[in-house]
């Protein structure tokens, strides 16, 4: 015999750690079976497990006064089952109609938004919903006909952060003065479902057997919905061919979070070493803000298992993107063989304003519509031109300035730094200074080619400097001639030094420029 749906509520409890000792629970009740049995059942394991209840109920504005009665009723029960009720309503038709959702959508942001609103106003950490077994079987099929992964086929989890889930983004506290406001995060908040283990008929016998009264919401039975359909229709057919379809659906969910978990466990790890995280410099797409800049080296991803390939590009774009609810197959495939195979400077972009970038041996995924430039480094706006006086005022580069003073009698040993934000260079008298970006037809002669010149996009290539870099690297020019320039490139940053103002002499009056970080 089955465990009763006490039972199963203590089991769940235990075994996912719904309810940790005195929490303060607020629980959704809409007034059918399944949301009265919860509160119900929570209110007999309330000593117990050692915890208070608040009841919230939502009115969503589509049933007239069928669903103004249903709230009045949740109250009303809640009275007299001494519990304090909250309620909430909204127009989800209009919700609807300006969000450009469809009406489940809408009903559920409007839902979960009160829910979060209402937790956070009392200090609840928990919102326990009456999600069961039949709703995670119908879950389960609702995703393999949309299209699915292994998450998807997790179903509904036990628990579960209701930050991500989608909420109407202009939600507000209204009603309520700061000094009511629980101590509680929003990112701490959790969906949990007690009754996700239990079935609609366990659900049905336990209501029988307590007498408790409930309400009917005839839109249940609407087949035009697409989870009605599932179980008024689909089902009744797919259980002539196997009477325990629903079990096996619930059982794939938990089999697959068990699956999902392990290989949620190697990408952390995995990422923790494969993934440089960086602040990028506030430029290009942030609005004057840092951004956030993520490196993924390319050889290293090669080597993963595709299961942690796909886990590592998922990561990195909700990370990058919180309100990124999901990320198609086709998305992440794209993604996975650019990374693979991408030739450099080819770029992909991804959902949220997001851009993969394929670089010589790594590849670079920043927030914006176009590249963002890696942190610490010069760079300047294509076809900027800044007249250089080592004596005149300090000039701005991104994040950096430049610092340039004339040093006299230095010998050659003090002159070769290893930081390529460095230089020293031998200047003619009376020289014309000018940092700019490329322009068509550079040339460049690079130090140890004997005078010889090429393309500086030619020099560009040899350095590994990715494409997407190339307009913004600054050049120093000396009468027309570039003589000095800082890149990012495949290995770090890199800096050269043309031929014609290398320093030679041990006793030379030369130039040194440094870019540095204003204190």
């Amino acid at each position: 015999m089955g465990l009763s749906v006490l039972d199963e509520i203590r089991q769940s409890c235990h075994q996912y750690d719904l309810i940790p000792p005195q929490s303060l629970i607020l629980v959704g009740v809409s007034g059918g079976v399944d949301s009265v049995v919860l509160l119900h059942a929570l209110l007999s394991l309330r000593k117990e497990l050692q915890m208070d209840l608040t009841v919230a109920t939502f009115n969503h504005g589509l049933r007239g006064e069928a669903g103004a009665s249903d709230v009045r009723f949740v109250e009303d029960l809640a009275r007299q089952w001494g519990v304090e009720a909250i309620s909430g309503a909204a127009d989800v038709m209009a919700i609807k109609a300006e969000a450009g959702l469809n009406l489940e959508e809408a009903a559920r942001q409007a839902r979960y938004t009160f829910l979060m609103q209402t937790a956070i106003q009392i200090g609840a950490d928990r919102i326990a919903i009456a999600h069961n077994q039949d709703d995670q079987a119908e879950t389960v099929l609702m995703h393999i006909i949309r299209g699915t992964g292994m998450r998807g086929l997790r179903g509904m989890l036990p628990i579960t952060p209701l930050s991500e889930y989608h909420l109407l983004e202009d939600w507000t506290l209204t009603g309520a003065d700061a000094d009511d406001f629980g101590d509680v995060d929003p990112a701490e908040v959790m969906l949990i479902r007690p009754l996700l283990d239990v079935s609609r008929a366990e659900i049905r016998t336990y209501a029988d057997t307590h007498g408790l009264s409930f309400r009917q919401d005839v839109t249940n039975a609407d087949t035009t919905r697409f989870r009605n359909a599932l179980r008024h229709e689909v089902f009744p057919t797919l259980e002539k061919f196997n009477p325990n379809v629903r079990q096996v659906m619930t059982r794939l969910a938990a089999v697959m979070r068990d699956e999902v978990d392990v290989i949620e466990r190697s990408v952390e790890s995995t990422a923790a070493w494969l993934l440089d995280w960086s602040e990028t410099e506030p430029t290009l797409e942030t609005d004057g803000e840092p951004g956030e800049l993520v490196f993924i080296d390319r050889r290293a991803f090669q080597e993963q298992p595709i299961a942690v390939q796909r886990g590592i590009i998922r990561k990195v774009l909700f990370e990058l993107s919180p309100g990124l609810r999901d990320v198609s197959f086709e998305q992440t495939e794209y993604a996975r063989e650019l990374i693979l195979n991408g030739k450099t400077g080819m770029h992909l972009d991804l959902p949220i304003a997001v851009r993969l970038m394929v670089g010589y041996d790594e590849v670079t995924v920043g927030y914006g519509g176009r590249p963002l430039y890696p942190p610490h480094m010069p760079y300047l706006t294509p076809g900027t031109q800044i007249s250089v006086d080592p004596a005149g005022p300090t000039i701005m580069a991104g994040q950096l300035k430049l610092i340039s003073y004339w040093v006299i009698e230095s010998r050659s040993k003090d002159l070769r730094f290893e930081d390529p934000l460095i230089a020293t260079l031998a200047i003619p008298e009376g020289a014309r200074l000018v940092l700019r970006t490329r322009q068509t037809g550079d040339r460049f002669r690079p130090f140890g080619m004997h005078g010889k010149s090429q393309k500086l996009s030619d020099t560009f290539t040899n350095f590994k400097v990715p494409s997407y870099y190339r307009d913004h690297v600054p050049l120093l020019t000396i009468n027309d001639e570039i003589a000095w320039f800082v890149a990012p490139t495949a290995n770090g940053p890199q800096a050269r030094i043309a031929e014609p103002f290398a320093v030679r002499s041990e006793e030379q009056s030369v130039l040194r420029l440094r870019w540095q970080i204003p204190e």
